[in-house]
């Protein structure tokens, strides 16, 4: 059986610690991206990043296009509205009356000089200029030359728009009534008046309104398109890597850790190509598989020559055990001993018991490793369990035994005899490695199918590190393997063949003060678990 320590420390048993549950939702925010999601997202921020790159250079550069035009047609409107100051004077008719006197002196004997056409009918003029005359005598007309060859004046907002304008100075852009405009004031030499002239923005503004329309509908288009093009491409070309995945999963499912492994799980040929990068991650995988392969069958051989070796050892030992145990009786029945000599013959019968119950346990498992089973009866596990605990009490009466078991006889398709040693190893176990005036319950419950047989002890419990390995051949908690109670290490290891092959579990949970072994066997006439 199998020493216990006395740790410190709290210890939990063999199960991990499982972490608390998140909501689905926290659980879907913060899974992995798949590649090809992955993949497709950073293709379409690369072109999306150059789509924005071409919009708004184009923006920029028609901007700077339109603006330039817009500049060159303002100076020319500013030009033609200038000469047709400089140019202005007055008809002959006009120029002096009838009787021959200067229109500069009517019979009134007026001295104002006559007033200069207005620029928004100088020739050429296109339609939505904006032309002003401000001089001493303040602003006049004022106005916008409208689609329809009609004039529109100018408010009185507008009016104080055009006079804060400074002049001979760069176009400059004001909101007016009538709308966005490009202005410049120009000073006119003979009239010693300021000429503002102006032009609308709106066909500017509508122009790279329609381009940023147009590279932006083209844009979402062509991610549109890129994205499904992309997806059905990645989609495609990662298709291997989920067949290796596959074969990832399927070698994953095997149950390497016992009997003879057969590893037959491939990456198909016309994927494992060495040409491409999936292609050399499939062919690194069969590579892999092949050396594991090779390795689990050489591991299968040695142990098949253990097996058969420790099988045969424990055979052969049988006979000189049984001769030397047979002798030492004869000796010490017939011949007459000194009290050293009747000791020392005790001793040899001690030791070749011992060694006789060890050969035994390892031919039992050497049957178990060999795929045998005993040949199995329907069994009241009442009734065994009532007689293991009254057999164990027999032997060891400092301990507290408790039988807790239904009223109704537990019964399951088993072997008698393992059955029972299953019991009797679990009882001697608890009763080597816990103190005088331990309690040990033995328990029994059907749970959906399957019998539950429970020995539970409240002694100190099995050392932390030791837990894992307790039911492994030949495991004992003293390391320095010293250890003089008579547990050889082999009780546990055979509870687990035994149950394993009554298509059952074991398992163990010990803390301090509490350590509980949990055996399941299927109940009769259910269906055997799968090993």
């Amino acid at each position: 059986m199998d020493n216990r320590g006395k740790p410190d420390t709290v210890q939990g048993g063999t199960d991990e610690a499982v972490p608390r549950k998140q909501d689905g939702r926290g659980r879907r925010l913060f899974r992995p991206w798949q590649l090809r999601t992955k993949l497709v997202i950073i293709v379409l921020a690369l072109l999306a990043g150059i789509c924005a790159a071409v919009g708004l250079s184009a923006h920029a550069a028609m901007e700077s296009f339109l603006s330039g035009q817009l500049n060159e047609q303002l100076e020319q409107a500013s030009t033609r509205a200038l000469r047709s100051q400089e140019d202005f004077h007055p008809d002959d008719e006009d120029e002096h009356n009838g009787d021959g006197r200067d229109s500069e002196s009517d019979q009134s004997g007026s001295s104002e000089a006559p007033e200069p056409a207005d620029p928004l009918t100088t020739p050429g003029q296109v339609v939505g200029v904006l032309n002003a005359r401000i001089s001493e005598h303040g602003v006049r007309n004022a106005g916008v030359f409208m689609p329809d060859g009609e004039r529109q004046d100018l408010t009185a907002a507008d009016t104080r728009v055009i006079t804060s304008l400074e002049l001979n100075a760069g176009p400059v852009e004001r909101r007016l009534s009538v709308g966005e405009y490009r202005l410049v004031a120009r000073w006119s030499e003979r009239r010693e008046a300021t000429i503002v002239t102006g032009l609308p923005l709106l066909a500017k503004e509508q122009t790279l309104d329609s381009l940023t329309r147009t590279m932006t509908g083209v844009s979402v288009a062509g991610l549109l398109a890129a994205a499904l093009v992309g997806t059905l491409i990645i989609r495609r070309t990662l298709r291997p890597l989920g067949q290796l995945s596959g074969v990832a999963t399927s070698v994953s499912r095997l149950p390497l850790g016992r009997g003879h492994v057969a590893i037959g799980e491939r990456v198909p040929a016309k994927i494992a190509v060495p040409a491409t990068e999936v292609g050399r991650v499939g062919h690194a995988f069969n590579l892999m598989l092949d050396n594991v392969a090779g390795a689990f069958d050489a591991r299968h051989r040695s142990e098949t020559k253990l097996r058969q070796f420790v099988a045969d050892a424990s055979h052969e030992l049988r006979t000189p055990l049984t001769a030397i145990r047979g002798y030492s009786e004869m000796i010490r029945l017939t011949e007459q001993l000194s009290p050293g000599g009747r000791s020392s013959i005790g001793k040899v019968e001690s030791e070749a018991k011992r060694m006789t119950a060890l050969v035994e346990d390892l031919l039992l498992l050497a049957r178990m490793d060999e795929g045998q089973r005993a040949e199995q009866s329907e069994v009241d596990l009442t009734a065994l369990a009532a007689e293991s605990v009254n057999d164990v009490r027999a032997i060891a009466p400092s301990h507290r035994w408790v039988l807790d078991v239904p009223d109704d006889p537990v019964t399951l398709r088993a072997n008698p005899g393992q059955l029972r040693q299953v019991l009797v190893n679990l009882l001697t176990n608890a009763h080597r490695h816990t103190g005088q005036g331990t309690t040990v319950v033995t328990s029994l419950a059907e749970d959906d199918g399957y019998v539950r047989v429970s020995v539970a002890d409240d002694g100190p419990g099995i050392p932390d590190g030791f837990v894992g390995q307790i039911f492994s051949r030949f495991a004992r908690a003293d390391a320095s393997r010293s250890d003089r109670s008579g547990s050889h290490g082999l009780g546990l290891s055979i509870v687990k063949a035994i149950v394993t092959s009554h298509d059952g579990t074991v398992g163990v949970d010990s803390r301090p003060g509490h350590t509980e072994f949990i055996v399941r066997l299927p109940s009769a006439g259910s269906v055997p678990a799968e090993n």
